[in-house]
């Protein structure tokens, strides 16, 4: 136990010394049994971490955006960024914006970044040395200087000049980029003759093995000697870094090993949520009731148990028959079928007198159907037979029976041409209804012409 408090209060103190927040090392426990008071600092911990992967660096404009940033902000931030790096973890996405809970899941999220982006590794890049420094950050500036050239040389707004005026700007744009450009040369050119100077009068002298003279840095310092502390101060400073970092490669291992033990509490807090969801909950239902579903219940399963038994025979039997079924029996057999229902229909019909039966009416056929008239009886002109009687009153009789009978085809003609007017009708408003939906229709698209076919006359 005192080991990996040693280690991660070996942790808290790398993570200070390259720029974090303070952390103390009690807030690591406290976040294993996923306590609420680490929330806040694991958070913080975390922004800072996103901060210098993207940045290179922890700076006094991390410091203010922990400051500045509201909690809202600050975890929508962090989430957004562990997403775009990989971590995909459901309960890290689903806490709450408050900072109010989740310890555990942000101290899981902190070590898979650690072990992800290797952050150790680049906190030991960083310390470099700082005689590898440009010269260019021990001269001092002037800012009001610095100030004024930056707004002697602001772009005036283009907006408000002419064409011509614009292209006399962009002009002078070229030529004064064209002149800083030729300046910018001059002084490389005599950076490079002062700094061989300077390589030629120290040569021989050299602190590295890797070169035989003094670089320009290493000369400056000589001629101010009060830099020279300051350097010195500042590589102890990156001496002990260096040496927390090497020393926490050492002991990284333990703190991986109890990271194993923060998952597993983890897990076994999901299979405890797991388990507490699958128990059945307890409904208020009487005695009657349960007898009641008991029994259905019962009778359910016995329905099923034995259609299942009849399915299975029917299979049973297919497979058995369907080698020696051939396409032709089955050509046969939906005859006979069409043969057998044609003639039910006839005995029906035949049975209801002369109200003929009803034709069935398919998605294809029209709503109406001409329904014949009814049939005519044996003294009628299609039956070769006299109607008993004989003589002039069976020709008087045989008479009024085509009387009547002709009567009864005008009727059934006019009740036809009744039909056709009416169908008539109603196609003609179907058109009108359809040709008013599509010039709708067009109206809703640009740059379209509708086409519609050619009208077909009826007859």
């Amino acid at each position: 136990m005192a080991q990996i408090r040693d280690t991660i209060e070996l942790l808290t103190k790398v993570l200070r010394e390259n720029g974090t927040s303070k952390l103390k090392a009690e807030m690591f426990r406290l976040a294993k049994f996923n306590n609420d008071d680490a929330v806040g600092p694991f958070w913080k911990l975390l922004f800072e971490m996103v901060y210098f992967l993207r940045y290179k660096t922890i700076d006094d404009v991390s410091v203010l955006a922990t400051s500045e940033l509201t909690t809202e902000e600050l975890v929508v931030f962090v989430k957004k960024e562990m997403q775009y790096m990989g971590f995909f973890s459901r309960d890290f996405a689903s806490l709450p914006m408050d900072m109010t809970r989740g310890s555990r899941d942000l101290l899981l999220a902190f070590g898979w970044v650690m072990c992800k982006a290797g952050i150790i590794d680049k906190f030991m890049e960083n310390c470099a040395s700082p005689l590898a420094e440009d010269t260019s950050a021990l001269y001092q500036i002037d800012t009001e200087l610095d100030e004024s050239f930056r707004k002697r040389n602001q772009l005036s707004p283009r907006a408000e000049l002419n064409p011509t005026q614009k292209v006399k700007y962009l002009l002078w744009l070229n030529g004064k980029l064209r002149l800083s450009l030729r300046n910018l040369y001059t002084v490389q050119r005599q950076k490079a003759n002062l700094t061989h100077k300077i390589h030629k009068s120290t040569e021989g002298v050299s602190l590295t093995p890797d070169r035989n003279h003094l670089s320009v840095l290493e000369a400056y310092m000589l001629r101010h000697p009060e830099l020279l502390k300051k350097n010195l101060q500042l590589l102890e400073r990156d001496n002990v870094r260096l040496q927390n970092l090497l020393l926490w490669k050492e002991r990284e291992d333990i703190f991986w090993k109890w990271m194993e033990s923060v998952l597993d509490a983890k897990l076994v807090e999901i299979q405890q949520s797991q388990s507490r969801s699958m128990h059945t909950p307890h409904y208020f239902v009487s005695q009657e009731g349960v007898d009641k579903m008991e029994i259905s219940r019962e009778k359910l399963r016995d329905a099923i148990v034995k259609y299942e038994s009849i399915i299975e025979h029917l299979e049973r039997l297919w497979d058995i028959k369907k080698s020696e079924v051939t396409q032709k029996d089955l050509d046969n057999l939906i005859a006979s079928i069409e043969l057998e229902i044609s003639i039910q229909r006839a005995n029906i019909a035949l049975s209801m007198g002369n109200d003929p039966l009803p034709q069935p009416i398919s998605n294809d056929q029209p709503r109406w159907a001409y329904v014949r008239p009814s049939p005519l009886k044996r003294q009628s002109i299609g039956s070769a037979t006299m109607p008993p009687g004989g003589g002039q009153s069976g020709m008087a009789s045989l008479s009024e029976s085509m009387k009547h009978n002709v009567s009864d085809i005008k009727n059934e003609m006019s009740e036809l041409h009744k039909l056709v007017d009416n169908l008539r009708s109603e196609i003609q408003n179907k058109q009108d209804l359809y040709q008013s939906d599509l010039d709708d229709l067009a109206d809703k698209f640009d740059d379209v012409v509708c086409i519609p076919p050619m009208a077909r006359k009826i007859p």
